[in-house]
C-alpha cells in the first residue's frame, strides 16, 4: 500500500471527472441567490465543453450536504467512420434516427432516473430495472414454490402415498415418513397450500397492479397487447409515469449535464412543462439545473426559457493552458524536460481542460513504458497530443495509413519536387553566364550607342560639343547621361537650337525588349562569379536536400501544397482526409510537423523499445544490400551498430552498402570495414557520394582525415570532378588544409595539384570564421603563392595572415588591394600602377616593403608590365630603385627610361653609368649644377647627351665662372668654355647663355668652323676682341661674319684698328650700307677715292653727296638722271652739274630724263641748240601739250608752237623736225603733214583748232 501511494505521488495522474474542492466565489452566491428565490425552477448554467460546469455545481453541493440532488448526464458522441463507408441506406436510417432524437433523449432521461431512484420509494413504477437479488430471497421464493410444489403432489396423491409408506420395508424410514399418512397431515398440507397460493396470488396482482407485467393475453390465437409500443415521446406517453419518478426521487435538484450535446431544443420545452406540472402537485421545490454551452439557444431564447442563467468563465482555454500545463508538469516533476516555447506553441491548440490531463496522464504512462534512452520528451508529447486530439488518424498511423503516415510517405515526392525547381533555377543561372560571356558590349554605354538613335532629331551637342567631338559614340552617350540638362538639339533647316529632354528619351529603351534583355546580359557580366556562386549554393542545397527531413522541406511557399496531401488506393479509392484537414485543430498538426515535434522518428514513440531489435529501416537497408538495389544516400539507419554487425565484409565492395549513417558510424568507430569502405569510393572513384557525405557535415574530421589518409590523390581527382562546383572545391580543400595529416597532404599534393589551385583560387581566403594558424601553415607547407586575392570576399583576419606571412605573389593587383585596404590609401583611377613603389615604401614598417624588396628585380619586371611606360614614383623611391645593386643594369635604365620623375642632384645616382640615362630622358633637374656634375664627372665631356639635355629645356640657365672655377679648377672651367664655344650642337639659346654667364674674350681668338648665329653669339657678348688680328682671322675665316664684328665694334675698328694699309674696299662698301653713324662711313671713306655706286642703295644725303663729290660712278648716271625728282636741292644741283658733264651719253644711251632736269638743261647755255632739239624729240612722247609748249618755247620753235593754235605754219624741213611732226599727229595734236608744196625745204603742218579751244 505505500509504494501503491509512492507512485501516485511520482506520477501525479490527474482525474479526468469533475473536482469538488474547486474555487466557487460568485458561482456559490449565484447558487445561494436560486435556492433562495422559489420562483427559479430552470436555471442554466452555461459554458464551453470542459469549462468547469461540472466542477462548479459538484463543488457548490459539497457545500451545501443538506441539498439532496441527482444527476443526469446525456454524453453523446459522433462515431468517425472511415472515408468511402458510409452508405445511402445508412443515411436514410440516420434520418429516421434524427427525427426520432427527443424520443432517445427522453428515453435516457428516465433511463437514468429509473437507475438512481430507491426502487422502494417507487413502487408503482412500471418501469423495471435490473438489480441483484439476494440469494436468500431467491432461497425463500424457490424453498415455497418447491414446498407448495410438493404439498400439490402430496395432496393429489395421498393414497397412493400412504400405500408407498406403509409398504416400505425399512423400519427407521417408514417410521420416520410415517406421520405423512395421517390424515391429519393430509389437512395441514392442504391449509399450506392454500396460504401458499393466498400470498403468490397477492404478490402476482401487486407486480401486475405496479410494474404492468402482462403487456399481451393471447385468447383463441389473438394476442391483446397490453402496453402498446408506439415511436410517440415517452414523456407524453408515459406522463404520469414520468411525475411519478419525479415526485418521488427524494431530491430537490435534478442536474441535467451534456443535453446540448443532441443539439434539439425541443427537450428543453419537455422538461421545463414536466417542472411546472411537479411543482404543482409536490409540496416542496424541485429545480431543474442545466448544464449546458453558450450558443445552444438563441439570446432571446434562452433569457425566455431559463429563469435564471450563470455563466462559468472556462478554466482552460488556448489562452492560459500552457499555466496548466506547467502546473502539472511541475507536479509531475518533469517540466523541465520540455523546451517552454514548444510548450507555450503547443498550448495555443488545447482550449480543454479535460484534453489537458488526459494528455498529461497519457504522456507520463508512455514516456515510462517506452523507455528509451534516446526518447525526446517534447517529440513524445506532441505524438500524445497528436493522439488526443485526432485518435482515429492516430490509430491509422500505428497500421501504415491515415494523414500523418501519407504525409511523410510524401516526402520524397516533394523532394523530387523541390529538386527540379532547383534544377530550374541552376540551369536558368547558367544560361546568365553564357548570356552574359556571349554578349558582345561590355558597358552599357555601348549598348545606348547602339539602341539610342539621335538621327531623327536632329544635330545634339552636350556641353557644345557634338557626337564628332568624342572618342566614340559610347563616350558621347555617356557624356549625355552624365550632363543631361546640357543636352541641346539643332536644327539647321530651321536655325534652331533647344535643349532636348534627354532622360524622357533614354527612358524610352527600356520599351525596347531587345535592349532590356541585353542590358541584363551586360549587367550579369559583373555578377558572373556571384551567380557561379549562387549555383554552387543551389548544387549543395540540392545534395542536401536528400537527407532532408519533412520539417526542412517545408516553407512559405509549399506550406499549403504540401498538407493537401491525398491518397488513391490500389482499387482507385481516393483518401483526402477531410475530417483531419477541416479540424479546427489541423494547425496543431502544420505546427508539429513543422517544428520537428513530429518527424520521421514518429514510430519510436508509439511502441516498446528493445535494445537489441532491428528496426523495419535497417532490415529494409539490409535487403537492399542482399539484392543489390541500392537505397539513396540519405537513407536514415535506426542502429548503424546492429547493422554492421549483419554485414559480412564482402558486402563493403557493394555500392549498396554507400550509406550516410553507416559510413559516420564507421568513422566513429574505426575498423578494417572503414577501409574497405573507403577503398570502394578509391576503386569506383565514388566522387558524387564523397561530395554529399562531406556537403552533409557528418564527422568531418575523421572523414576528411580518414579519406586523405587512405585514399592518395583523392584531392587531385575532386579538383578535376565536374561533380564539385567551384566554391565546393574550395571548401573540400580547406576542410583537408583542417583535418589532413601534414605526410597526408604532402602526399595529396600530387604534381604540386593543390599549390597550383589554391594559388589560383581568387576567393579562397572567403571563409567564415577561419582556423589560421592552421590555413596558414598549411599554406606555407604546400608553398602557396596566390595570384589574385578577391579582398570584397576574402575573411579580412586570414587576408592579413597571408599578407603578412607573403603567400601571395607579386603583382600589380594584390599590390593594389594591399595599398588600397592595407595601407588604406585612396584609389585614384589608375595611379597605382605608376607609382606603387612610392606608395609601398611609404609606410616602410609594412610587410610589403620587406617582400618587395626581397623580391625587387621581379616587382621591377611586374612594373614594366603595368605602367604603360610610364613611372611616377616620388624621387626617394626611384633613387632607391635606381642605386639597387641587385637589379639588372638593363631593367634599371628601361626604369629611369619610364620614370616621369625629376632626380633633383644628379650625385644622388651613385652609379654614373646611369647618368646618361637620366639626361637622356629628361629625368634629371634641369639645373646649373646637374648640367656641370655631369660635365665634370663623365668623360664624354660636352657630349650629345649632356648637350640634347641642355638643349632640351626652355628654362633659363644661370652659370657663376668664377664659382665654377673654384670647384672644378682654372684649366678645367677654361676647357669648358672652349668646348662650349666650339660646340655646334648646343641651341643657340643655350649657347647664348653659357656665353652670357662665363664673361670671357679672346685678344687671338683663332676657333674655326663656328656656326654664323653663334658667332654673332660669341660677337654679342665679346667674346671676341676687335684687334687687327681678329679682325684678319674673321676676314680668313668668318668673312660672312666680318661686317657684324665691325658694326659692333666700330668706334675702335674706325679710330684703332683700320689704317692705310689694312683697309679694304669692301668692307667700306658693306659698312655704307649699315645703319651707322655718317661720321664712321665718312672717316672710313677718306681712305678711298674708288667709284662707289648709289644706285640702289639707301645711302644718306651726306654720303650720296660726298660720292658724288670724290667717287662718282659713271654707272650710276640712269640712277641719278631718274631720281632726280626725289633728291634734295643740294643733290639736284649735284646731279644738273652731271647731268651737263655728261649730257652726250645722256642723249646717247636715250635717258629718261625727269621734265624739271630737261628744262634745266634746255635752260643751259653749256648745251648745242641741235643737241636741245635732239633731246626735246627723244623726249616729246613723255611730255604733254603744256610741258611741249614750254619746251619749244626754251628752243625758240615758234612756228611749232603755233601748230597748237590750229594754224597752218611752215616749218624747216629737217629730221628733227620730222621727228617732232610725227610725234604731234601720233598724239594727236596735229591734223596732219606735208612737205610745202611750194617749197619743199619746209614742212606744212595743220594744226587743230579744237586743240587750242581746249587749251
Amino acid at each position: 500500500m505505500e509504494k501503491l501511494r509512492t507512485n501516485l505521488n511520482t506520477y501525479n495522474f490527474q482525474k479526468l471527472t469533475p473536482i469538488k474542492n474547486a474555487d466557487l466565489s460568485i458561482y456559490e452566491a449565484a447558487l445561494d441567490f436560486v435556492f433562495q428565490e422559489e420562483d427559479l425552477k430552470n436555471i442554466a448554467i452555461t459554458g464551453p465543453y470542459s469549462a468547469g460546469k461540472s466542477s462548479a455545481i459538484e463543488s457548490y453541493l459539497c457545500r451545501r450536504p443538506d441539498k439532496h440532488f441527482l444527476n443526469i448526464s446525456l454524453a453523446h458522441f459522433d462515431s468517425v467512420k472511415n472515408e468511402g463507408e458510409v452508405s445511402a441506406p445508412e443515411i436514410i436510417e440516420t434520418l429516421k434516427n434524427t427525427t426520432n432524437n427527443d424520443a432517445a433523449i427522453e428515453g435516457k432521461i428516465l433511463n437514468q432516473l429509473i437507475h438512481q431512484i430507491n426502487p422502494q420509494k417507487i413502487p408503482q413504477s412500471h418501469f423495471k430495472v435490473k438489480r441483484k437479488v439476494s440469494k436468500r430471497k431467491i432461497f425463500r421464493i424457490s424453498s415455497l414454490f418447491t414446498i407448495s410444489t410438493i404439498l400439490i403432489l402430496y395432496i393429489l396423491n395421498f393414497k397412493t402415498w400412504k400405500n408407498i409408506i406403509d409398504g416400505l420395508s425399512s423400519k427407521w424410514l417408514k417410521s420416520l415418513l410415517e406421520f405423512s399418512t395421517y390424515d391429519s397431515s393430509f389437512f395441514l398440507g392442504g391449509l399450506c397450500g392454500v396460504i401458499i397460493l393466498l400470498i403468490a396470488t397477492y404478490s402476482i396482482i401487486k407486480i401486475q397492479y405496479n410494474r404492468n407485467m402482462f403487456k399481451k393475453i393471447t385468447v383463441q390465437g389473438n394476442e391483446i397487447e397490453i402496453f402498446a409500443e408506439a415511436n410517440e415521446s415517452y414523456f407524453d406517453k408515459y406522463l404520469n409515469e414520468v411525475l411519478y419518478l419525479f415526485e418521488n426521487a427524494g431530491v430537490e435538484v435534478i442536474i441535467f449535464e451534456d443535453i446540448d450535446r443532441f443539439n434539439s431544443n425541443h427537450i428543453f420545452e419537455k422538461l421545463r412543462e414536466i417542472n411546472l406540472l411537479i411543482n404543482k402537485k409536490s409540496d416542496k421545490i424541485i429545480r431543474f439545473f442545466y448544464l449546458l454551452r453558450d450558443d445552444i439557444f438563441t439570446s432571446k431564447d434562452r433569457t425566455k426559457f431559463f429563469d435564471f442563467i450563470i455563466p462559468i468563465v472556462p478554466v482552460v482555454d488556448a489562452s492560459n493552458s500552457y499555466d496548466q500545463f506547467i502546473n502539472h508538469f511541475k507536479k509531475g516533476n518533469i517540466f523541465e524536460n520540455f523546451d517552454e516555447s514548444f510548450l507555450q506553441g503547443l498550448s495555443l491548440y488545447i482550449d480543454d481542460m479535460r484534453m489537458l490531463k488526459n494528455i498529461y496522464n497519457e504522456y507520463v504512462i508512455y514516456h515510462d513504458r517506452i523507455q528509451s534512452t534516446e526518447l525526446n520528451p517534447s517529440k513524445l508529447l506532441a505524438v500524445i497530443t497528436y493522439k488526443n486530439i485526432f485518435p482515429k488518424d492516430f490509430s491509422e498511423l500505428q497500421l501504415g495509413k491515415g494523414f500523418i503516415h501519407n504525409l511523410f510517405e510524401n516526402k520524397s515526392r516533394l523532394i523530387e519536387v523541390e529538386m527540379n525547381k532547383i534544377s530550374r533555377e541552376i540551369q536558368e543561372k547558367e544560361i546568365q553566364i553564357l548570356d552574359a560571356e556571349n554578349e558582345i558590349c561590355n558597358k552599357i554605354d555601348e549598348l545606348d550607342a547602339i539602341y539610342f538613335r539621335t538621327e531623327m532629331l536632329g544635330v545634339i551637342d552636350v556641353g557644345g560639343q557634338n557626337e564628332n567631338q568624342f572618342n566614340s559614340r559610347a563616350s558621347f552617350i555617356k557624356q549625355m547621361k552624365s550632363n543631361p540638362q546640357q543636352v541641346f538639339i539643332h536644327r539647321p533647316n530651321y536655325g534652331s537650337r533647344y535643349q532636348l529632354d534627354f532622360e524622357s528619351e533614354y527612358a524610352k529603351l527600356d520599351r525596347n525588349i531587345e535592349y532590356t534583355e541585353r542590358k541584363k546580359k551586360i549587367e550579369n557580366k559583373s555578377k558572373i562569379n556571384a551567380i557561379r556562386s549562387e549555383i554552387s549554393e543551389l548544387s549543395n542545397k540540392k545534395v542536401l536536400l536528400e537527407s532532408k527531413k519533412l520539417n526542412e522541406i517545408i516553407d512559405k511557399d509549399n506550406i499549403n501544397e504540401i498538407f493537401k496531401v491525398t491518397f488513391t488506393n490500389e482499387i482507385g479509392e481516393n483518401f483526402s482526409y477531410n475530417e483531419v484537414k477541416s479540424s479546427p485543430y489541423f494547425g496543431l498538426i502544420k505546427f508539429l510537423i513543422r517544428n520537428a515535434y513530429i518527424d520521421e522518428t514518429y514510430s519510436d514513440y508509439m511502441t516498446y523499445f528493445y535494445e537489441n531489435s532491428l528496426s523495419r529501416v535497417d532490415k529494409i537497408f539490409l535487403r537492399s544490400v542482399t539484392d543489390e538495389i541500392p537505397k539513396e544516400y540519405s537513407y536514415q539507419l535506426k542502429n548503424p551498430s546492429l547493422v554492421v554487425t549483419r554485414l559480412k565484409s564482402a558486402n563493403f565492395n557493394q555500392e549498396e552498402i554507400l550509406n550516410f549513417d553507416l559510413l559516420e558510424y564507421l568513422l566513429h568507430n574505426e575498423n578494417e570495414n572503414l577501409n574497405r569502405f573507403i577503398n570502394q569510393l578509391k576503386t569506383k572513384n565514388r566522387y558524387d557520394f564523397v561530395l554529399q557525405f562531406w556537403i552533409a557535415e557528418r564527422e568531418k574530421f575523421s572523414f576528411i582525415k580518414s579519406l586523405n589518409h587512405l585514399w592518395p590523390h583523392v584531392l587531385k581527382g575532386a579538383l578535376s570532378d565536374n561533380n564539385f562546383s567551384e566554391s565546393q572545391k574550395a571548401n573540400f580543400i580547406l576542410d583537408a588544409l583542417y583535418y589532413s595529416l601534414t605526410r597526408d597532404l604532402e602526399e595529396q599534393n600530387d604534381e604540386n595539384c593543390l599549390t597550383v589551385y589554391l594559388s589560383e583560387n581568387k576567393d579562397f581566403l572567403n571563409i567564415n570564421e577561419p582556423d589560421i594558424p592552421t590555413i596558414i601553415a598549411k599554406l606555407k607547407l604546400l608553398n602557396v603563392k596566390f595570384k589574385q586575392i578577391s579582398y570584397a570576399n576574402a575573411n579580412k583576419s586570414l587576408f592579413l595572415a597571408v599578407y603578412e606571412e607573403e603567400l601571395y605573389e607579386i603583382n600589380m593587383l594584390l599590390i593594389e588591394v594591399i595599398l588600397k585596404e592595407i595601407y588604406n590609401l585612396p584609389t585614384v583611377d589608375d595611379s597605382y600602377k605608376h607609382n606603387s613603389y612610392t606608395l609601398i615604401v611609404s609606410r616602410p614598417e609594412e610587410a610589403l616593403v620587406k617582400y618587395v624588396k626581397r623580391n625587387i628585380e621581379q616587382y621591377v619586371e611586374l612594373v614594366f608590365e603595368y605602367c604603360d611606360s610610364i613611372i611616377t614614383d616620388d624621387e626617394y623611391a626611384a633613387l632607391e630603385i635606381i642605386n639597387q645593386e641587385d637589379i639588372n643594369s638593363e631593367l634599371i635604365s628601361t626604369y629611369i627610361e619610364y620614370l616621369q620623375t625629376t632626380i633633383e642632384r644628379l650625385e644622388s645616382v651613385v652609379n654614373k653609368d646611369y647618368w646618361s640615362k637620366l639626361l637622356l630622358h629628361k629625368n634629371l633637374r634641369y639645373s646649373e649644377h646637374n648640367i656641370l656634375q655631369y660635365y665634370f664627372n663623365l668623360e664624354e665631356g660636352l657630349g650629345e647627351v649632356l648637350v640634347d639635355f641642355i638643349n632640351g629645356n626652355g628654362v633659363d640657365l644661370n652659370f657663376n665662372y668664377n664659382e665654377i672655377k673654384n670647384e672644378f679648377g682654372t684649366s678645367e672651367t677654361a676647357s669648358f668654355f672652349e668646348k662650349i664655344i666650339i660646340s655646334e650642337n648646343l641651341s643657340n639659346e643655350k649657347y647664348e647663355i653659357f656665353i652670357r654667364d662665363f664673361k670671357r674674350y679672346y685678344n687671338e681668338f683663332e676657333f674655326e668652323g663656328i656656326s654664323n648665329t653663334k658667332f654673332q653669339i660669341l660677337m654679342k657678348y665679346n667674346v671676341i676682341k676687335m684687334n687687327d688680328f681678329n679682325l684678319k682671322f674673321l676676314r680668313d675665316n668668318y668673312s660672312e661674319q666680318l661686317m657684324y664684328f665691325i658694326i659692333l665694334n666700330i668706334d675702335i675698328y674706325i679710330n684703332e684698328v683700320i689704317n692705310d694699309n689694312n683697309f679694304e674696299i669692301s668692307e667700306l662698301l658693306n659698312l655704307l650700307d649699315k645703319d651707322i653713324n655718317d661720321d664712321y662711313k665718312l672717316d672710313l671713306m677718306a681712305y678711298s677715292t674708288e667709284p662707289i655706286s648709289m644706285s640702289g642703295k639707301q645711302y644718306s644725303e651726306r654720303i650720296e653727296f660726298y660720292i658724288l663729290e670724290n667717287n662718282f660712278n659713271i654707272i650710276d648716271l640712269p640712277y641719278l638722271v631718274s631720281g632726280y625728282d626725289q633728291k634734295s636741292a643740294n643733290l639736284r644741283e649735284k646731279i644738273r652739274s652731271i647731268s651737263l658733264e655728261h649730257f652726250d651719253q645722256i642723249l646717247r644711251d636715250k635717258y629718261k630724263v625727269p621734265y624739271n632736269l630737261l628744262i634745266n638743261i634746255f635752260e643751259s647755255s653749256e648745251i648745242g641748240e641741235l643737241s636741245k632739239k635732239r633731246m626735246l624729240v627723244s623726249h616729246i612722247i613723255y611730255l604733254n601739250e603744256v610741258e611741249t609748249t614750254t619746251c619749244l618755247q626754251l628752243l625758240d620753235m615758234t612756228e611749232v608752237i603755233s601748230l597748237f593754235s590750229g594754224r597752218r605754219p611752215k616749218i624747216e624741213r629737217n629730221n628733227e623736225n620730222e621727228e617732232i611732226l610725227e610725234i604731234f599727229k601720233t598724239k594727236g595734236w596735229i591734223t596732219s603733214f606735208n612737205i610745202d608744196r611750194q617749197d619743199n625745204n619746209f614742212f606744212r603742218a595743220i594744226g587743230r583748232r579744237a586743240h587750242i579751244e581746249d587749251l
